[in-house]
């Protein structure tokens, strides 16, 4: 069991979200994640922005997605309102609604929990989960546990892993 610490109830291992008062659960013991130095992160970002991203639809039949700008991969976001991103590990309690993991995400500094996207109606947001490299949208660094909004064509970093949404609409 782990303890919410925000109201103290007992809650099964590998919730996130504790039933009585919603805090994010976060386990203590975390998996270390490789640390890249700041000023590394923030250079690589200054790259200039990719144009979005044109020609046929998705494939994938998806209304909006994430491409992984150093592969084309698309990974489509269906059928939920949030998704965390991070990297799985072996015997880990909470894994990610997206494993990054087979795109390098140890080596680009992507944390196992390292953000989080909601599909709200007004729009798409990104969240940064205390990620120890942190997240980076359009080159500027997120403030961690703040959603931002993010809309088609933004380039999302997770260390120095870089993704750019897309979607069939403007958001």
């Amino acid at each position: 069991m782990i303890e919410c610490p925000a109201c103290k109830h007992q809650e099964f291992v590998g919730t996130m979200y504790c039933s009585e008062c919603g805090a994010r659960l976060v386990l203590s013991s975390a998996a270390p994640t490789m640390a890249i130095p700041r000023d590394r992160v923030d250079l690589e970002a200054l790259v200039t922005k990719p144009a979005p991203p044109e020609g046929p639809e998705l494939e994938t039949g998806a209304l909006i997605g994430l491409r992984v700008l150093n592969t084309g991969d698309i990974l489509p976001l269906i059928g939920r309102d949030n998704f965390t991103l991070g990297r799985a590990t072996e015997g880990q309690a909470v894994i990610p609604d997206i494993d990054l993991g087979v795109f390098n995400a140890y080596d680009s500094g992507v944390s196992r929990m390292h953000a989080e996207v909601l599909l709200e109606e007004d729009g798409v947001y990104l969240l940064d989960l205390e990620s120890a490299n942190g997240t980076l949208v359009n080159g500027k660094r997120l403030e961690p546990q703040r959603s931002v909004p993010v809309r088609h064509g933004d380039v999302i970093q997770l260390g120095r892993l870089r993704l750019q949404l897309i979607s069939r609409y403007r958001i």
